[in-house]
């Protein structure tokens, strides 16, 4: 028996490095109507849906501006990077029997077409996406979605959310589940003194679950 029998992960920054597609893809977008965003103000709104990131950094149209940014991303597909050992970690879970998902804020269509160039990702077909809840993280909404259609006879005490952002960590703490950071996608100047584990590896995660 293990201690989580449930693993749910973010995607961006967690599973693979998106960052500096999002950004290119943005400031991109924002131009379009003269707008411009630091990289820095960016990134700390990394973890909620690109809707509500157009709208915080001012978009003056936040809808024409998320288009043109989902269409821009996929010029932006070589700059996103899987990270080293998330393969191992999975196949470890699996070896454990823990069961693993994903609840991302990327809309569906988004997901998909992006998956396209990460076969491994795209085999995983339990992901709540933005599309599927009315509130996003850092409310509790989406994690509890999650749990209630993949997992409806597991007890909170028994999952686990593992993200990179502030947005994950209190998503998670919202639903009454435990949070672990994955360190090596997460801004290091965040404070993350809340969260129940700090991940260095992904590899981690599997004496985290044990």
């Amino acid at each position: 028996m293990t201690k989580y029998k449930v693993a749910l992960f973010d995607l961006d920054n967690t599973l693979l490095k998106t960052e500096d597609a999002s950004v290119a893809a943005l400031t991109y977008a924002l131009k379009q109507d003269g707008m411009t965003a630091t990289p820095e103000a960016i990134i700390k709104l990394m973890g909620i849906p690109g809707l509500d990131m157009a709208r915080q950094l001012g978009a003056p149209d936040p809808e024409k501006t998320i288009r043109i940014f989902n269409e821009q991303i996929k010029q932006e597909v070589d700059l996103i990077k899987e990270y080293a050992g998330i393969d191992d970690m999975f196949a470890g879970l699996t070896d454990l029997g823990v069961e693993f998902g994903i609840v991302t804020s990327k809309l569906k269509r988004v997901f998909d077409d992006e998956m396209k160039h990460f076969p491994k990702i795209e085999r995983i077909k339990r992901v709540v996406f933005s599309d599927d809840t009315k509130k996003h993280k850092p409310d509790a909404e989406p994690l509890e979605f999650g749990i209630k259609k993949y997992f409806p006879n597991i007890d909170k005490k028994e999952v686990l959310y593992v993200g990179d952002s502030l947005f994950d960590m209190q998503a998670a703490h919202a639903a009454g589940v435990a949070f672990a950071n994955a360190r090596w996608g997460a801004i290091p100047t965040n404070d993350f003194s809340e969260a129940e584990y700090i991940l260095k590896t992904p590899l981690d995660l599997l004496q985290v679950v044990k």
